[in-house]
């Protein structure tokens, strides 16, 4: 850190800087999650370890940081510190309560030169409403923040789980009520659908130990609330709620009409934790805005953690859409063509929430399809009609608030203009889905918005607009109309003073001198640089300013003008303040079906985005057929990963797969390392998503039946920072596929095993593959460098073997990355090693152990005394026919007898604990 002292500290002199030290300090120690701030009008500032993590993360370096000091009794006082601009602020709060999951407090100084701190702004992961300006305020944005709040009781050994999340972005309530198995496998998918930012728990401790880690390993930050937040009665609660959730025109304002006479208590108290928690019910501006839900799992395609992270759903947090890595390092990427920020979050949404329902699925397809086939159309919508949309959601909570503009109702009245011409679009497709599902409800919606179009227009000055003014009719106020015309004739006057300054400098009226307005000058002269030398010996005009636009210069009779237009200017926008207020107070009453269109916007975007991406492929994407779930079909002609094949160096090998019912449920897969194999799995399990989503699949043929579930184990990683090993994180997802597998499902597991010694890693991959085989029966791509599973499929008839193909040849190794039937033969190890450029004399070290270690166990294998090994193996066939515990216990001492009196060197170094 560099030891640097300024001589004045953020403008604040010793005294002033003394007092600030002394109050910083006061606040006390705070947790390394938090992040205080300190705003000082024109920039802001962090102290200590806040100025120490802010210059890392801003700077990439602490050379920025400084010192403030002061002399002290014995010695000086130090406070280092790290000043921040308001844009670096903004992206700094930005990754904070995004990406890195922190807390923010924001610090202002109430009393000028004093020091009477306050908080200003708070937030955290989950609870950013007052930062949204600085989070959602482009289109950039990827992450959106949700909250969540959860209880739990055990009941009959079983867990129950109420649970709420809000969605303050879209203003939704989401309830559900489960009751869940001790390793809370289906609180993890839930956790998967809604993607909480931070979860509100009674306790971190005791039984919601593994609930806590669940979240933590999930990168949800958890906040400890009272237990007694949590038994509130609902109706302690009930009116606040009432005031908050938004109710149809006829429909009886109560809870119980909402939720249709379910009892939801359970959930509904956690509920009022998270409303608390947010303040929503301290803001007026909240109350009759928000949507309550009670969620319905079975909607959805089962995804859990692994899968989401194997398939590489979302990209990697606080990646921008304009980065180069975005489109091809997730699926998100990959799909994400949206115009509109609103159709980016429901995009997001969809890819978290596969659908189950066939026929919503095919419609979904339906759509796309009409869209790929339709190029003009779809161009015209995706590069005209949806590139010129506002987040309209955002702009209706600036309405709420009361604090939106004249220019931001504006920007509402031209989202509802263009709903006519984008109509006549969809219509042209003559599409009876498109009909259905969008052209029906937008021209519904858009009958209910027609007379806010209307009173826009005749209450806003368009004529106005067109030079950039937002001012209210003059015609719609006696006073307004008196102030306009008087601007008019000051307006006027400045013209003549144009005419006369062009007569005088002997200049073209409008082309070599030209008369321009700006904010912070006002009405002035333009001339080019290159005729600023006729303003030299005139001391009639003032020179202002010289910018690359030109010389701007004024006299004073226009200065005096320019005085006179900015009095009136300003008695007319406080005239028409009260106007405005009425305006926005009106707009609010349609805010429902603005709320509905944005809704519809965002399908509208998707939709597109899904054909844009299908036919900008390197191989355009295709149609899926899709079966029922009972058919139990998944055949894929030339699958190709959706990410590898956009990289611009990438020639991508397409392969098929083909599973059957009762024919082909299982392929174990083996291969060299880099062969492929991790790739190809994810593959299938990204083609199965996307069809399941609504989008076409990179494939030349697809045949998929619904799945209820994906679930995925690919990868080995260490969690350091969470305390769990590779093979840790291994069994805990591998516990939870085999918990959560059906027939139905869809399982990729690569490389299971690899975390512990060979033995075990083999026995437990075996075990598994044998069991997801015989007693699940699901869909399942097993990849292994275990060849011994390969003998599995010599016992059920349903699994199959394949490899990714390789080739020696004059002792250059080749991958071909094509899948063929089969086992592989050899793991291609050394070969690899070979192309990661390893030192010549380990590989033949290496190629000398592996054959001495191949002739050991060959001899030991062929020297296996023939009598020993069929006692052994007719001991293991009796226990087909077992009955009771005993009977086990009593065959494997025989078993173990049988070994023991052999003396057989293999068996001795395949289970040496027996001889012992």
């Amino acid at each position: 850190m560099a030891n640097l002292k300024p001589l004045q500290c953020l403008n604040l002199d010793k005294n002033q800087q003394r007092n600030f030290i002394k109050f910083f300090h006061s606040l006390g120690k705070k947790p390394k999650t938090t992040v205080r701030i300190f705003d000082r009008n024109d920039f802001y500032s962090l102290h200590a370890e806040d100025a120490e993590l802010a210059a890392r993360m801003v700077f990439k370096s602490t050379a920025s940081m400084k010192i403030m000091s002061v002399p002290g009794d014995d010695e000086d006082i130090e406070l280092p510190y790290t000043v921040l601009s308001k844009n670096n602020f903004e992206n700094f709060v930005r990754e904070l309560l995004l990406v890195k999951n922190y807390r923010v407090e924001v610090y202002a100084n109430k009393g000028g030169s004093k020091n009477d701190w306050k908080i200003e702004l708070k937030g955290s992961p989950g609870n950013v409403i007052q930062f949204e300006d600085i989070l959602f305020g482009n289109n950039e944005q990827i992450n959106t923040s949700a909250i969540m709040a959860l209880q739990l009781k055990k009941e009959n050994q079983l867990n129950s789980v109420g649970l709420s999340c809000i969605e303050t972005t879209d203003r939704i309530f989401s309830l559900i009520e489960i009751v869940d198995d001790d390793f809370f496998t289906e609180l993890e998918a839930i956790v998967v659908l809604l993607g909480p930012k931070e979860c509100l728990l009674p306790s971190k401790e005791g039984e919601y130990e593994k609930i806590n880690a669940l979240l933590e390993r999930n990168g949800v930050l958890v906040t400890v609330r009272k237990r007694q937040e949590f038994t509130v009665s609902t109706s302690d609660f009930e009116d606040d709620l009432n005031r908050l959730l938004f109710f149809e025109k006829g429909q009886q304002e109560n809870l119980n009409t909402v939720l249709g006479g379910t009892n939801k208590t359970f959930a509904l108290q956690t509920l009022n934790v998270a409303i608390k928690y947010l303040d929503l019910g301290s803001d007026s501006s909240n109350f009759g805005h928000f949507q309550l839900k009670v969620m319905n799992l079975k909607r959805f395609v089962h995804l859990d953690a692994a899968a989401v992270s194997a398939l590489n759903i979302l990209p990697k947090p606080g990646t921008s859409v304009t980065s180069q890595v975005y489109r091809c390092q997730s699926i998100l990427g990959v799909l994400d063509y949206c115009r509109t920020p609103q159709g980016r979050r429901l995009l997001v949404q969809w890819l978290k929430q596969p659908l189950k329902d066939i026929e919503a699925i095919k419609d979904r397809h339906d759509i796309v399809e009409c869209f790929v086939e339709s190029l003009n159309t779809r161009k015209e919508i995706h590069d005209d009609y949806l590139k010129r949309i506002p987040d309209i959601m955002m702009l209706t909570k600036k309405l709420m608030r009361r604090n939106a503009s004249l220019q931001d109702v504006y920007k509402l009245y031209r989202v509802v203009g263009r709903v006519p011409n984008l109509l006549g679009l969809l219509s042209d497709l003559e599409n009876s889905t498109v009909n259905n599902i969008l052209s029906k409800p937008i021209r519904d919606t858009y009958g209910d918005l027609f007379k806010f179009k209307e009173m826009i227009e005749k209450i806003l000055d368009m004529e106005g607009i067109e030079k950039g003014e937002y001012f209210i009719k003059p015609s719609f106020d006696e006073e307004l109309q008196t102030m306009k015309e008087k601007m008019d004739e000051i307006e006027e006057k400045i013209r003549k003073e144009l005419r006369k300054a062009a007569n005088d400098l002997n200049l073209d009226e409008g082309s070599s001198i030209k008369l321009d307005v700006v904010s912070h000058i006002g009405y002035h002269f333009r001339i080019s640089l290159k005729e600023d030398s006729v303003l030299r010996k005139n001391t009639k005009y003032r020179t202002i300013d010289a910018v690359k636009g030109g010389v701007r210069f004024t006299t004073d009779k226009l200065t005096d003008l320019n005085s006179e237009f900015s009095e009136v200017r300003e008695s007319y926008e406080e005239q028409q303040k009260s106007i405005v207020d009425e305006v926005i107070r009106v707009v609010l009453g349609y805010l429902p079906p603005l709320t509905n269109l944005s809704h519809l916007i965002a399908q509208l975007d998707c939709f597109t985005s899904f054909a844009v991406a299908a036919t900008s492929s390197p191989i355009p994407y295709v149609r899926p057929k899709m079966r029922p779930a009972e058919t139990r079909v998944l055949n894929l002609k030339q699958v190709r990963h959706p990410c590898l094949e956009m990289q611009s160096d990438v020639n991508f090998i397409a392969n098929d797969i083909d599973f059957r019912k009762d024919e082909t449920q299982m392929y174990i897969i083996t291969g060299p390392n880099m062969g492929g194999k991790s790739t190809f799995i994810r593959s299938v399990g990204s083609a199965v998503l996307l069809a399941h989503v609504g989008s076409f699949v990179p494939c030349d043929e697809a045949e998929i039946s619904i799945t209820d579930s994906i679930l995925g184990r690919i990868g080995a990683s260490d969690c350091i920072m969470k305390g769990l090993s590779t093979f840790m994180i291994e069994m805990i997802e591998t516990s939870g596929i085999i918990r959560t597998a059906t027939e139905n499902s869809l399982v990729i597991i690569d490389e299971l095993g690899r975390g512990t010694s060979t033995y075990d890693g083999c026995g437990i991959a075996w075990s598994i593959a044998e069991y997801l085989a015989k007693e699940t029966k699901c869909f399942t791509l097993f990849a292994t460098h275990f060849h011994e599973i390969t003998e599995l499929a010599q016992t059920v008839s349903t699994v199959k073997n394949s490899h990714l193909s390789a080739m020696v040849e004059n002792s250059n190794f080749i991958l071909l990355y094509q899948v063929k039937p089969g086992p592989m033969d050899n793991s291609f190890g050394i070969q690899v090693a070979k192309l990661a450029d390893f030192p010549e004399d380990v590989v033949k070290l290496a190629q000398k152990c592996y054959d001495e270690i191949e002739d050991h166990f060959s001899n030991l294998k062929s020297n296996a005394d023939p009598e020993a090994v069929s006692l052994f193996a007719s001991s293991l066939e009796k226990l087909s026919d077992v009955e009771s515990l005993e009977d086990i216990t009593k065959i494997i001492a025989e078993v173990r007898g049988n070994v023991r009196k052999s003396g057989n060197e293999y068996f001795k170094s395949i289970c040496p604990e027996v001889f012992q």
